[in-house]
């Protein structure tokens, strides 16, 4: 069943990589090409996953092995609605599968919202990961005050990376940018804020612990908005929650110093409006209280100041390339869309759950691709071939596997003693590296 059939995924993130694993296992003769607009492989893993969370990353060993198999393709280097269309893509392909996230992060939709000095979280960690695209995105961090808004574990990567300390990033893969203006800063006071209660904060154990770590802050939060404790029907999430919890009583122990800088943990607290003329001062908050697991204003308003702002509040897809979207996904019924047309991942589902949920949404997406095409494949569909000719008419200089992992070789050549990588972000000097090497 399948056999032969043409296949392209947009997009090499876990969701497109687990998809082509999967149909690489089910399909036996499939032909996978996998694009993707940058000329790395792999999306959030080399430019969402936080710098000093290596152990992480290393998932991307399974991507490889799917990445050796003769009849899966990486073609980077090739924009999806603007180097391709979709049209061109159905036309050459049997199948064509989306997996190309949710870029855009969601607005906090309050009055000042565009002055300067307020990112969204993607902005922001894709700014220190070095992502191309964003690699100038964050200007300075000659800030004294940072507040994130958001309580899910990139809250607490943002907080946790801007607050560390050049030795305690020596490990990391860390963007040598984005490295000059951290350690450099005079930060003095991070908030992380959140709307609801701290029993409803989403963050995993494991990064909440991590913050006590911290050589440069103190981690605080008001014990008197700690619950002693939480109960659910749900078992593992009750523990969850009060191991979480017990870490913050830890946390509402500890007080300011001179010596360190200040981590604070807030709940219930809802930003109104952001304050400041061109750029951000500040920011006026409404407390809250909680009713039925609802955060409810209370009309009480506190103003907190804030030179840095970093929302954390979720991502979407917006209209590209013609593809239906509403509600921030990919419109689709369990990953089909139209003929021919499926959408795995979070553009999918929309952004939740940890990189292995992609798999089972990936394999479940692979099924109902098998089920719809056991006609087997259109013999006039190009595939890989109608891929290249079109490349080469549009002089779009593509990157393989194999020119990646000769980027990737370097990278970690050029890399510090205790760095895996120092990586490039810039896509000129991937594609003139490669340009040399393949000279040789």
């Amino acid at each position: 069943m399948g056999s032969g059939l043409k296949v392209a995924i947009v997009g090499s993130g876990p969701a497109g990589m687990y998809t082509a694993g999967a149909l690489n296992t089910k399909c036996a003769g499939c032909e996978i090409d996998i694009l993707d607009k940058l000329a790395t492989p792999y999306g959030l893993i080399r430019t969402g996953v936080a710098p000093d969370h290596q152990t992480t990353k290393n998932v991307s060993r399974a991507y490889d092995k799917i990445m050796e198999n003769e009849n899966v393709r990486f073609v980077g280097n090739i924009a999806f609605g603007d180097d391709i269309s979709l049209e061109t893509l159905k036309s050459l392909y049997d199948v064509v599968v989306m997996a190309i996230g949710t870029p855009k992060d969601k607005n906090l939709g309050i009055p000042g919202e565009d002055k300067n000095g307020i990112f969204g979280a993607q902005v922001f960690v894709y700014w220190y990961n070095g992502h191309p695209e964003f690699r100038a995105a964050v200007p300075h961090l000659e800030v004294k005050n940072a507040i994130v808004i958001g309580n899910g574990n990139v809250a607490l990567d943002v907080a946790r990376v801007i607050l560390k300390t050049e030795g305690e990033m020596l490990s990391s893969d860390l963007a040598e940018h984005a490295g000059d203006h951290i350690f450099g800063s005079p930060l003095q006071t991070v908030r992380i804020i959140g709307r609801r209660g701290a029993e409803h904060a989403q963050f995993s154990t494991k990064e909440l612990g991590e913050m006590k770590d911290l050589t440069s802050a103190n981690v605080m939060t008001d014990g008197t908005l700690i619950p002693d404790k939480f109960s659910s029907e749900d078992a593992k999430t009750e523990k969850v929650v009060n191991n979480n919890l017990a870490l913050m009583r830890e946390y509402a122990q500890n007080a300011p110093s001179d010596d360190k800088r200040s981590l604070y943990l807030d709940f219930r607290l809802t930003p109104t409006e952001i304050l400041g003329e061109d750029r951000i001062t500040g920011l006026k908050l409404e407390k809250n209280r909680i009713e039925a697991g609802k955060a409810i204003g209370t009309g009480d308003f506190i103003e907190l100041p804030c030179d840095l702002l970093v929302t954390c509040i979720g991502y979407e897809l917006t209209n590209v390339g013609g593809l239906p979207v509403e509600n921030g996904i990919v419109k689709n019924v369990d990953g089909f869309v139209e003929d021919g047309l499926y959408v795995v991942g979070w553009a999918k589902r929309g952004p939740s759950g940890t990189i292995g949920t992609n798999r089972l949404d990936s394999q479940q997406v692979v099924d109902r691709i098998l089920e719809d095409t056991c006609g087997g494949p259109d013999p006039s569909k190009e595939g890989a071939a109608g891929l290249d000719k079109y490349c080469q008419t549009n002089n779009i200089s593509v990157v393989s596997f194999e020119d990646w992992r000769k980027i990737d070789e370097v990278e970690k050549k050029r890399a510090g003693e205790h760095s895996p990588r120092r990586k490039f972000v810039r896509t000129r000097d991937m594609l003139t590296l490669v340009r040399e090497e393949n000279k040789e």
